[in-house]
């Protein structure tokens, strides 16, 4: 069950798909990850980010189960991932180099990931038949797959993932070496699948956890340094016609925490609560309120400040 109150999501234990607990891995003495802990649930798109060797693909091989955990543990929806490997059948995966096979075919590439799923008979055919129509390959569907371009690779890529209808899809580096129209389009792609699935996202391309993202953490040497619900509904932007100055615009806002005068008329504003009256709090004060639209996290900002605050206190 997924509950909205007040523009809040409030999830439920019975919707939790993934949970990871005090994961660690050590390689030759080298911590690679250290005491990660996250939970996903149905609907919810998890972005991790960070440099390169922050720990991102080993977080998402752990998560997965192609890599056991020195330490912690994964469940996929109650289960143990390492003790009951069956698990990783409720899981798709995408990996940052497309895991396709360069002198099969579109199509033999989808039954063959079909296969590796169990599926069989009917239930193999349709699921390659939707998979190809779902992601409109139909055009290239007997095309060999070293003849593909990299956003159809990609595309192709992510059929394969969701040949079995996981309900957990793990994404490295997405829209990596696509160009920005073909980035955009697999962005569509994922975003069609995330009522269905729980998804989670490894990207160093920041546009890929703004547009796709509920929530980022950040990596740095291993360990994650910051987390941030990107859909804080404790900040909104608005736009008045009147240039003012913080401290006039606050003092007539009861239901205002704080201000950050912006460019151009605009301000950024944190509520006391979600749906504060804000607007009618500035109509009252006699100010003509131009828009109001929610406030996006700056998620360079997030990422910069999270590294260096880590590494000062280290």
């Amino acid at each position: 069950m997924r509950l909205e109150s007040r523009g809040i999501i409030i999830h439920s234990m019975e919707n939790l798909l993934l949970s990871a607990k005090q994961l660690s891995k050590v390689t030759q003495g080298k911590a690679r990850l250290s005491d990660f802990n996250l939970d996903l649930y149905q609907g919810q798109t998890i972005g991790l980010l960070g440099a390169n060797g922050a720990g991102k693909s080993t977080t998402l091989a752990l998560l997965c189960g192609a890599l056991a955990p020195t330490h912690g543990r994964v469940e996929i929806c109650g289960r143990n991932l390492h003790q009951h490997p069956q698990a990783k059948q409720e899981i798709g995966v995408l990996p940052e180099t497309p895991p396709l096979y360069p002198n099969l075919s579109v199509t033999e590439n989808l039954v063959f990931a079909a296969r590796l799923r169990n599926l069989s008979g009917t239930a193999l055919r349709q699921a390659v038949s939707q998979m190809i129509t779902q992601l409109a390959l139909q055009p290239i569907q007997k095309r060999l797959c070293k003849h593909l371009s990299k956003g159809m690779a990609q595309r192709v890529a992510i059929a394969q993932a969701l040949i079995h209808s996981p309900r957990i899809l793990i994404l490295d580096e997405p829209t990596a070496g696509l160009d920005p129209a073909q980035a955009q389009a697999f962005r569509q792609l994922i975003k069609q699948q995330q009522q269905q699935c729980g998804i989670i996202i490894a990207s160093h391309i920041l546009a890929d956890i703004e547009q796709l993202c509920d929530h980022v953490m950040v990596l740095n040497q291993g360990r994650q340094v910051a987390t941030q619900n990107l859909h804080n509904s404790h900040w909104v932007r608005i736009k008045l016609a009147e240039s003012l100055d913080e401290t006039e615009l606050q003092a007539h806002l009861p239901s205002v925490d704080h201000v950050q005068r912006q460019e151009d008329g605009w301000y950024q504003i944190q509520l006391q609560q979600p749906d504060a009256p804000v607007a009618q709090e500035v109509v009252r004060a006699g100010w003509q309120l131009q828009a109001l639209i929610p406030a996006q996290q700056n998620l360079q900002h997030l990422l910069v400040t999270a590294i260096q605050n880590s590494e000062t206190s280290s």
